[in-house]
């Protein structure tokens, strides 16, 4: 019986270390959380002097956000030690940075969160802001009324 168990675990863990990790960027409105769609985003993939990278990977990828606000790709094998994205919102009314370079582990661990300091804490929902393992989320807020009113003035 203890060795169906160990075999079984070895089992387990050597298919999981094979599957290839799956990583989301979703891009959302900060006011309502709907998605936003058909937005550019660029990854980078970020190898260390001296790490081992792939044969066969491509260093910067191209992607756009779907129907859901999300735009995904697969981890070479081995994964890179970083990850930048950024994502070039379609429209200049939109207050977002949308730029992120983080350690990969941390995205696949814990996900992450890139927001815009000036969204409003009251109108966002918790779910809004929470990343899954695996997720970059990016979270932009429209302009206002008064901000798309003075943008032409102030863009200088």
């Amino acid at each position: 019986m203890l060795f169906r168990c160990a075999a079984f675990i070895f089992l387990v863990s050597l298919g999981s270390s094979s599957l290839a990790q799956t990583v989301t960027i979703r891009v959302a409105n900060g006011n309502d959380g709907r998605p936003l769609q058909g937005q550019p985003v660029s990854v980078s993939l970020l190898y260390e002097q001296g790490e081992t990278t792939p044969a066969k990977y491509d260093t910067n990828l191209s992607l756009r956000t779907d129907a859901n606000g999300e735009a995904r790709f697969v981890l070479p094998k081995p994964a890179p030690a970083h990850v930048g994205a950024q994502v070039r919102l379609t429209s200049e009314h939109w207050h977002c940075v949308c730029m992120v370079l983080t350690v990969t582990q941390d995205v696949i661990q814990k996900g992450i969160v890139d927001s815009d300091a000036s969204v409003s804490e009251p109108r966002r929902s918790p779910a809004l802001v929470k990343a899954v393992p695996g997720e970059i989320l990016f979270v932009a807020r429209p302009f206002s009324l008064w901000e798309r009113l003075l943008y032409p003035f102030v863009k200088g």
